[in-house]
């Protein structure tokens, strides 16, 4: 009966070693999906950052005039 108890508890053992073993595998591969997408979003932040900024002189222009045509028409209708 001990060689039974033995035999019982090293599969035992066993069986947990490859579950934290598993776990620890799925982990790893999600931390690596995840790093990846994230330098995917970089990817994406970063173009649209230099897209937009070639035209931010442009933007603020067009809002600069759109403040003053405004201020114009207060001061005329308001």
């Amino acid at each position: 009966m001990s060689k039974e108890l033995e035999k019982a508890l090293e599969a035992w053992v066993a069986s947990r070693k490859e579950g934290h073993e598993q776990f620890i595998r799925l982990f790893e591969q999600w931390g690596n999906d995840f790093n990846k997408q994230l330098q995917e979003i970089e990817k994406l932040n970063n173009g649209f950052l230099k897209s937009v900024q070639g035209n931010l002189h442009y933007v603020e222009q067009w809002f600069t005039k759109k403040e003053k045509e405004f201020a114009e028409l207060f001061r005329l209708f308001g």
